[in-house]
């Protein structure tokens, strides 16, 4: 049996939601939310011995549309809705980071550079957030006539500023006291040579101890 968590409409008629296998409820903050849920679940094209889902529906006062979820996990409902309270903070970060400073773009060879380079990004992307949800918010467009403080708006106002516009403050830069000269640079820094291989390729050609 086919599985409608929501009702849809159809040729100028509604069709209703399939009943709930089992509904939960839960009181926070004065508000009363309500989830339905369905097991066992499986894809239509899975084939036989596939892993089963669950389907919850939560419906929040404060929002219009209920979240839909599709889970593999064994916990309430009130469980996965505060689990998705507390996901999308934490990816609002990163999603600010490849969006705002382009670190989705950004590669590195480094062992070090692996774990710099997130921590680098993650670290501007929770100051661009910052940024972007306390300043003043200015419109994409003239079509943009409820705008928000958001990280795509911030976005678009730095894509306009030049950075030969932008005030340095007073006083000399701190330089970094690190000795560079010998390192190859450009290009010539990640070119491999043949017959080259990895420290990584390296450590997977040594033999194992007997």
């Amino acid at each position: 049996m086919r599985v409608r968590p929501l009702p849809r409409p159809h040729k100028g008629q509604t069709i209703a939601a399939t009943p709930p296998d089992a509904t939960a409820q839960w009181r926070v903050a004065g508000r009363l939310s309500r989830a339905h849920v369905w097991d066992n679940l499986v894809l239509a094209t899975a084939q036989p011995g596939a892993a089963a889902l669950r389907c919850v529906v939560i419906h929040d006062p404060r929002y219009h549309a209920p979240l839909v979820l599709a889970t593999n996990l064994s916990v309430s409902a009130y469980a996965l809705w505060c689990l998705y309270r507390d996901r999308w903070p934490i990816e609002q970060v990163p999603l600010a980071a490849k969006q705002m400073i382009g670190a989705q773009r950004a590669f590195v060879f480094g062992g070090e550079s692996r774990y710099r380079l997130p921590e680098l990004a993650l670290l501007a992307g929770n100051i661009l957030a910052y940024v972007a949800a306390t300043a003043t918010a200015v419109a994409t467009g003239f079509w943009d006539r409820h705008c928000r403080p958001t990280c795509g708006r911030l976005r678009r106002v730095l894509f306009q500023v030049h950075f030969a516009d932008v005030s340095v403050p007073a006083g000399a830069l701190r330089k970094k006291a690190s000795v560079t000269g010998h390192l190859p640079k450009g290009v010539q820094g990640h070119r491999r040579r043949k017959g080259s291989i990895t420290p990584q390729a390296n450590r997977l050609r040594q033999p194992k101890a007997a």
